[in-house]
């Protein structure tokens, strides 16, 4: 889906400041050069050079963010050279959209609309003023309306400005005014955009020949989709839907466990690193009686569980039963709400509770308690898959969804494509170095 370049610059009021009054004559004119010019409209060096220096701050906090969590690198640019031309492109199709909602009356707007855009407006200039107290204010003493009576102040008087040049509740109205009508020219491009039931049928056939594809290649991927919560479009032959119970080794029997196999592991390393003349023989009966007491509790916490499980067992085989409350109540597994797709061999889960999961007969059945390294499962076979592709009513919201989506989204390029063609618009990032 297309990005919202043209207005992400201009709304994420991560404040870029200056102070103009601290610039020599030289530098001034330099920043005073323009960048950009759209039919007679212009923006400075100053203000492009701001965005930049803005954007690659806010990608260099994106790439961090993604290589602690996901172990990503440098997904997004942070050289000057390639953020400077994609900040101009953005600040070209803004002037652009800009001056078409004016050429088509969007900048007339209702009560309600410009309610909305004061809205904004004072929660920008709000921000604005926040950011100007933390950088030189925050040791003032001052509070509430003292205080911000002091930011409006300090900013007048040092010529403090965002990014863009505002510095006024005046200013922050008028950029969020013509955000609005930009808003609203978007919107009134794509006003008559629909999607129709041949293109509906045709992305759902498209997707159930992937889907088809993808199962013969991974005879898993539908189980797995099916846990992940992804869409599913075809079901192979084979599958049936179960749920289960899982009772796990309570916390404190978990927690006497871990502390046995501490335990067991220091006594281990102190035999490994004993001296030459350190009695051997202690060290290892050390090592065997922490053994003993490890194998013991993980035993315990195994057995607890045990009585527990054959208590459920005996819940969800009474008559009357409600499994799924009983999962609510007992279970310490996540599970979807629908439960678990499982074929014979699914590779996605460990092999006793595969095994128990088919070795049921009938719809309905419920298995005795599973032992597997996570504790107890008691499985519940819940119904067949039937196979072939899904009824298409259970995924047309989704399909047709992403197809205006897409659609709207392919207009809305092409439109500003065009109309930044007509537009005249000059460029100078030779004037950027």
């Amino acid at each position: 889906m297309r990005k919202k370049s043209v207005l992400a610059l201009l709304l994420a009021l991560m404040m870029i400041l200056s102070g103009c009054a601290l610039v020599s004559k030289d530098e001034a004119k330099d920043n005073a050069r323009v960048i950009i010019d759209v039919n007679g409209e212009t923006v400075t060096k100053q203000v492009v050079s701001g965005y930049v220096r803005n954007q690659i701050s806010q990608n260099e906090y994106y790439n961090q963010l993604f290589s602690s969590y996901y172990g990503y690198s440098s997904m997004y640019p942070t050289d000057e050279a390639t953020v400077t031309k994609q900040v101009v492109e953005s600040l070209v199709t803004n002037l652009v959209l800009k001056q078409k909602a004016v050429a088509l009356g969007m900048d007339q707007m209702t009560d309600e609309e410009k309610a909305h855009a004061e809205e904004h407006a004072k929660e920008h200039y709000d921000s604005f003023l926040q950011s100007v107290i933390s950088a030189y204010l925050k040791d003032s003493g001052l509070e509430g309306d003292e205080l911000n009576a002091a930011a409006e102040k300090y900013v007048a008087e040092n010529d403090i400005k965002t990014a863009d040049g505002r510095s006024t509740y005046e200013d922050f109205l008028k950029s969020a005014l013509e955000d609005e009508a930009v808003e609203k020219l978007e919107a009134d491009i794509v006003k008559d955009v629909t999607v129709s039931e041949d293109e509906i049928k045709a992305d759902f056939d498209a997707k159930v020949e992937d889907a088809k594809a993808a199962t013969e290649a991974d005879p898993d991927a539908y189980g797995k989709n099916v846990m992940n919560g992804t869409t599913v479009y075809y079901a192979p032959a084979g599958y049936r839907m179960v749920k289960q119970i899982l009772v796990a080794v309570s916390d404190e029997d978990s927690k006497a466990a871990d502390e046995a196999q501490t335990a067991l592991t220091e006594a281990q390393d102190a035999l490994t690193n004993a001296a030459e003349d350190a009695d051997k023989d202690a060290l290892q009966a050390a090592v065997d009686a922490a053994q003993a007491a490890y194998d013991e509790a993980k035993a315990a916490g195994m057995a607890n569980a045990k009585a527990k499980a054959d208590e459920v067992y005996a819940k969800a085989t009474a008559e009357g039963a409600d499994f799924d409350a009983l999962i609510s109540e007992y279970s310490a597994d996540h599970m979807p709400e629908t439960g678990y797709a499982i074929r014979e061999g699914f590779a996605s889960f460990v092999e006793p509770f595969v095994t128990g999961a088919m070795a049921l007969q009938n719809v309905g059945d419920v298995s005795e308690p599973v032992e597997s390294t996570y504790g107890y499962h008691i499985i519940k076979y819940v119904s067949d898959v039937q196979e072939g592709p899904v009824d298409l009513e259970t995924v047309r919201a989704g399909i047709s969804d992403s197809l205006l989506a897409t659609k709207k989204d392919d207009l809305t390029e092409s439109t500003i494509k065009q109309w930044t063609e007509e537009a005249t618009v000059k460029t100078f990032l030779d004037r950027m170095n």
